[in-house]
């Protein structure tokens, strides 16, 4: 044991590769940085970041160049160290409800590959959907030229809790076969990659700080929009899981004026197809001849998506103004019970409708100031329905820096 530090011989291990982790974190943005920029990101001192810094170069993860600011100087000049992003790739997936989103990843996070396609239908079992992902895998590794070996971690977003024992808390007429499979286990026999699995609104707020909307936020929450309502809860510095559940939104139907977990995409696909049969019945504010969402949809009520009433309202159709009129209050409302229990500085609309931020921002910020509620910052993603995805890209990186040197 060393007496001066108080560190065994086998905690010694643990804190380079925390030394490690921490470095290579810091160099995920891309940035060239030298030894005072390290310590400040990583807290590190200057003796250990150049320890780790030699280590990492020797082993090829990361390349060194040097600042030159072009004016004569006396010295050595300073070093500056930034990730060979090639060295290695991590896998993400995202095991939507409706569609299976996945992405190839060097480590500085830059997408090299990446493939999406729409489940056959929304109560495909748990097992074709891996078996999909595993097949998809295949085809991005082929397309890419990259070998399985070369990758070093996946990660992997799913819409339910999941526990620490890999199992996800899903109800059997939402996601057959989910609960009973150890999702740590998905891409085998395959692939052995360390597989980490996690609730698709806790990575979309990992992501959001990571690359989309909430950079440089400590407390923050992601709302999915998309089918259905789920928040990804940032605050402290740390996401917050509660027991596991956290962020789960089924008390809304306790909520007045909520009563489901009904989102934005979900709802709009809906009310936008009642609207639709409406005109097409004589009984809606336009008539067929002039309404934009029946333009849309081709006259067939039942093709109308969320897309679609987006669309028409930025064209100012009335029917879809008046179904984001109705969407937008109802989402006041869910954000207004989420921020008055929580109180972030900031929401992040998640998820597929976040791409049209333009319109719902300003609808839902203007309803929100109605209530006598907490008023955060709101903000549509810059990943829009990617954000789940992004997060399970940014965890596999995660685990990759932790175990480049084990």
């Amino acid at each position: 044991m060393d007496k001066s530090t108080g560190q065994t011989d086998a905690t010694l291990p643990v804190l380079r590769r925390i030394s490690v982790s921490a470095v290579m974190g810091a160099l995920i943005t891309g940035d060239q940085l030298d030894a005072s920029e390290l310590m400040k990101r990583t807290g590190l001192s200057r003796p250990t970041v150049l320890t780790v810094c030699d280590e990492l170069l020797r082993r090829g993860w990361i390349t060194e160049g040097f600042a030159s600011s072009g004016l004569p100087r006396s010295g050595r000049p300073s070093r500056r160290f930034s990730l060979a992003a090639a060295a290695g790739y991590v896998l993400g997936i995202d095991l939507g409800a409706t569609k299976l989103q996945m992405c190839l990843s060097d480590l500085s996070g830059t997408v090299v590959a990446e493939s999406s396609e729409r489940w056959r239908d929304e109560h495909v079992g748990a097992p074709e959907r891996l078996r999909i992902a595993r097949q998809r895998t295949h085809e991005l590794l082929a397309s890419s030229g990259v070998g399985s070996w070369q990758v070093m971690a996946a990660g992997m977003a799913v819409p339910a809790p999941v526990g620490p024992d890999g199992h996800a808390t899903a109800l059997e007429s939402y996601l057959p076969g989910l609960s009973a499979l150890d999702l740590r286990l998905g891409l085998r026999p395959d692939f052995d990659w360390p597989l980490t699995v996690d609730n698709d609104a806790n990575l979309a707020v990992l992501a959001e700080r990571w690359q989309g909307a909430a950079r440089g936020v400590e407390n923050v929450v992601a709302l999915l929009s998309g089918e259905r309502l789920g928040a990804g809860i940032f605050l402290g510095g740390q996401i917050v899981r509660g027991g596991g559940s956290a962020g789960e939104m089924k008390f809304l139907r306790f909520v007045e004026g909520v009563g489901n977990t009904d989102a934005i995409g979900g709802m709009c696909r809906e009310l936008g197809a009642i609207a639709a049969a409406d005109i097409l019945d004589g009984e809606g504010p336009l008539s067929t001849a002039n309404s934009e969402l029946i333009r849309l949809c081709g006259g067939v009520p039942a093709a109308v998506d969320a897309e679609m009433v987006i669309r028409a309202a930025r064209n100012g159709d009335e029917a879809a103004l008046e179904v984001l009129e109705v969407v937008t209050a109802r989402t006041a409302r869910v954000i207004a019970v989420v921020a008055t229990l929580l109180d972030p500085q900031l929401v992040v609309l998640s998820g597929g409708p976040a791409g049209a931020g333009d319109i719902l921002i300003p609808l839902i910020d203007e309803k929100l100031g109605g209530l006598d509620s907490a008023h955060p910052r709101l903000a549509a993603s810059t990943l829009t329905d990617q954000a789940p995805l992004r997060g399970a890209v940014r965890v596999a990186l995660d685990h990759a820096f932790a175990s480049v040197l084990v």
